[in-house]
């Protein structure tokens, strides 16, 4: 996965955020999955089109964790999420 990667939420994904963390429902494939609170911060600034190197730079401000734990957090989140087809990269021009 490239640091500069930007991703889009695919159409058949349902997302509710909680303070608790994040639901997701995959309308297509029926399946529900959860997250921790950091899962759900990672969500929240996917769908910001925010991207990976920058999510993990948030994630070393919002959480005081080290850049290069986050990074390889958001690495592993992304490449799940990517895997369940719940999110598709965005085109680089």
């Amino acid at each position: 996965m490239h640091d500069r990667a930007t991703f889009r939420i695919a159409d058949h994904v349902r997302a509710s955020s909680s303070e608790d963390g994040l639901v997701l429902l995959d309308v297509l494939g029926g399946i529900v999955l959860s997250s921790n609170p950091i899962g759900a911060r990672i969500w929240q600034l996917i769908a910001e089109r925010v991207c990976c190197v920058d999510i993990a730079v948030q994630l070393t401000r919002d959480y005081d964790v080290p850049l290069d734990r986050a990074r390889r957090d958001v690495a592993a989140f992304v490449s799940s999420l990517e895997q369940r087809r719940l999110i598709h990269p965005e085109p680089s021009w």
